[in-house]
This record gives C-alpha cells, structure tokens and sequence, in this order.
C-alpha cells in the first residue's frame, strides 16, 4: 500500500514524541511504500541517519515542510503551538500536490498525538486513520499534588483545553471523518464525543526495537537496592513524590540509591536537591542527561523503576525500563496503567498525597526486602515488555487495523 504519514515530530535516536514518529515510520516501512510529511527541523538528523544507514527507508519519501516567515519559531519556543498550526495548513497544501501524483491508499495522522491540536489531513478525501492520539490525561484531583500557581493555571488551562474536541470544528470534523481513530489511553478514548467512539481502538502509541531487548538483561548484583526515577523535568511527572518516599524509605533504614534522571526546568531540580538533605550526592543523587544510545547500558545499573508520573499518556521509560528487566512501582492513571500490569508492577492507586508517599514508601520497602518477588517482577517485566512493546509485534498489531471494516467501508 501507499500510505501518507503527518508526523511533525519525527526523529532518529530521540525519546517522546520524535520517537514516536520516527518509530512508526520505520516499522510500518517494512511493509508499505511511505511518504511523510515532517517538520524542517527533523531534516538534518533524518538526512544524517540516511547517510550512515543507506540499505534503510529506501522507500521512504520525507517532505519537509516549513511555515514561510516563521523566523521566531527557533527564537521563542513558547509559540510553537501557534506554529504548529501554521504548519499544519502547510503541510495540507503539500499533501493536496502529492495525491495529483500518487495514488494514496491511507493517510494518517501520527505526530503530534494531542487531540486538543488539529489535524487537516482528513481533507484530502481519501481513507484517513486519526493517531495515536492523547489529551484525555488529568492529574487525579483526589492526590492534591503541591503545584506553584504557574502550575496550577497550566492545569486550569489544560482542562479548559479538553473541551476542544467537543466544541472545535476542525477536531469534530478529524473524528468524523476518520475511518479509525487510535487513542493511547481509556482516557483519551472518553475524550471523544460519544457519536464516534466505535471507531476507536486504545494502542500505546509506542514501541522499542529488537536490539533494546539484547542481550537479555543482566543479574544484577549491587550492595544496596538500586532505584532509578527517570523522565523530563516536568511537574506533573511527580519527582517529589520519588524523592519524598525515597527519603522516607531511608529514615526507615532501607538499603537504597535513588538516582533522578531529568534536564530542564532548574528551579525544580534545585527544589528536589533541597527535599533529599543529608542524603543528598549520597543516596540521592541527580544525572542530568544520558545520551539515548547509552540509556540501555544506564538502565541495566538499575534494581526498580520507581515512576510517579501523574498525567503521562504514553511514559517510554517505564517501557524502556521494563525492557531491561527492571521490576515497575508507578502510580496507577495514565500511560503506566496501560503499560504494566500485575505480573511486573507494583501499582499505587492515586490517593492524597501523603498518603500516596506512604504507599510507594512501602512498595519500596516490599521490593528491597523480598528479592524473590523483586526477581519474579523483573523476569515478567521483560517477557511483557518485549511481547506487547516490540516495535515488530506492535506493528503487527497496528496492521490488523488497516483492514478493519471502519477502515476498508467508505
């Protein structure tokens, strides 16, 4: 089949969204010739991997797409959502040029994957699969996490925000018009107005390649209990609630090293120093930054994953983490509730925040203490890691989806 890609974020060798664009183009380039649109940004890193990688993607076409005058983009990142939808309308118009030369079978919304955001490639009139898509995700009222009042108007926002696809046409239109609609959550998929939920399937948007899962992770063999706390310097990705439990873990004399692993807002990291005390550059200690082809060798140092992410909708790490053999403590809503289960995760229900910390302080204490379960958590973690989040297997899943009947009835 030909299949046309919008993935404005798409990226070799990168995390979060770029990964999710870069992944489903290479996979789904094993089995269908692909055109993609993608932002100009993403030129030189695609156009290097071409270089050094000249057997992969050769049918793959990447159109580069760039909003005309967009000198402040670079500049001023906070207008990127504005962008974002200039790039969109651009992005229309390139895909319009390419249906007069190619007969496309599908067209399919991949990057970014907020609903709130529009989508126009249900206008070129031919079969359109809107997503991976997310935005239903909201921090759980009832945990009352500690946020500045910046934060705290962000979330306000964001809610707001979440009545955009009941309200804006363009969103409406994408939904009705869709053939097949993927959300990456349950609450994204309530999301969507009720008229089109049928159409709906819930896939994680994201997956791992083969060689994340070799060799097979090693035993580990550290003296005391290795914890790893990982993702972007964000609020809602909940590192206090890790280094309080942490913290309070080791007042209870559990034999443990918490490493945070996060660059970006440096007020918080210098707020999260300060929380860790005396255990500060001891058993608290912080990494900035680990390039993304060393991150497999970083996790396999690791005993536990502890992640406390509040409102992510997809989480690679916990992913990623799994796929080293790395037994799960995650708070319960979201992309970690999709991602794990039972077998490989210990799995905190959101609750008010202190006694949240109590919860995962005592996961962490259950873990370090029990090295049976800890061991039978982490052998689960990778089988499911690798049978539900191989990018092969994924795809495969993925491609069942093409020819469903919401997709072939036009």
């Amino acid at each position: 089949m030909n299949l046309l890609l919008s993935a404005y974020a798409c990226r070799p060798n990168m995390g979060s969204e770029p990964a999710v664009g870069w992944n489903w183009v290479e996979e789904l380039s094993k089995y269908h010739d692909l055109w993609v649109l993608t932002n100009y940004t993403n030129q030189r890193d695609i156009e290097s991997y071409k270089a050094n990688h000249p057997e992969a993607l050769k049918n793959v076409t990447f159109i580069y797409v760039r909003v005309n005058r967009a000198f402040w983009y670079k500049e001023w990142k906070r207008f990127e959502r504005m962008y974002y939808y200039l790039w969109q309308k651009k992005a229309l118009h390139a895909a319009r040029k390419l249906t007069q030369e190619i007969n496309f079978d599908f067209v399919q919304h991949v990057t970014y994957v907020s609903c709130i955001l529009p989508s126009f490639m249900y206008k070129l009139g031919i079969p359109f699969i809107y997503g991976p898509i997310s935005g239903g995700e909201n921090i759980p009222k009832i945990i009352q996490y500690p946020m500045s009042m910046k934060s705290k108007l962000i979330e306000t926002v964001r809610s707001l925000t979440q009545l955009i696809p009941v309200v804006a046409p363009s969103v409406q239109n994408a939904f009705k018009h869709a053939k097949l609609i993927i959300a990456v959550t349950e609450e994204t998929k309530a999301l969507i107005p009720s008229e089109y939920r049928s159409k709906v399937k819930v896939v994680q948007a994201i997956g791992l390649k083969s060689e994340f899962f070799e060799p097979e992770p090693p035993a580990k063999q550290n003296p005391v209990c290795k914890i790893l706390c990982a993702g972007r310097m964000l609020y809602w990705k909940g590192f206090e609630l890790a280094v309080q439990a942490a913290i309070q873990a080791l007042d209870h004399e559990a034999r443990i090293e918490l490493t945070v692993l996060g660059d970006g807002n440096e007020e918080h990291i210098n707020k999260l120093r300060t929380m860790s005390g005396k255990y500060l550059d001891r058993e608290i200690k912080f990494v900035r930054r680990v390039e993304y082809d060393q991150m497999k060798s970083f996790y396999d140092q690791f005993d536990i994953l502890l992640n406390c992410s509040l409102r992510d909708s997809g989480c690679l790490v916990v992913i990623e983490g799994m796929s080293r053999g790395l037994p799960v403590i995650c708070v319960d809503t979201g992309g970690p509730r999709v991602n794990t289960n039972s077998s490989c995760a210990l799995k905190i229900a959101p609750a008010p925040y202190l006694q949240l910390v109590d919860q995962l302080e005592q996961a962490i204490h259950q873990l370090v203490n029990d090295e049976e379960l800890r061991t039978s958590l982490a052998k689960a973690a990778y089988l499911h890691s690798k049978t539900a989040f191989g990018n092969e297997r994924k795809i495969q899943e993925l491609l069942e989806y093409y020819t469903l009947p919401s997709v072939d009835a036009m």
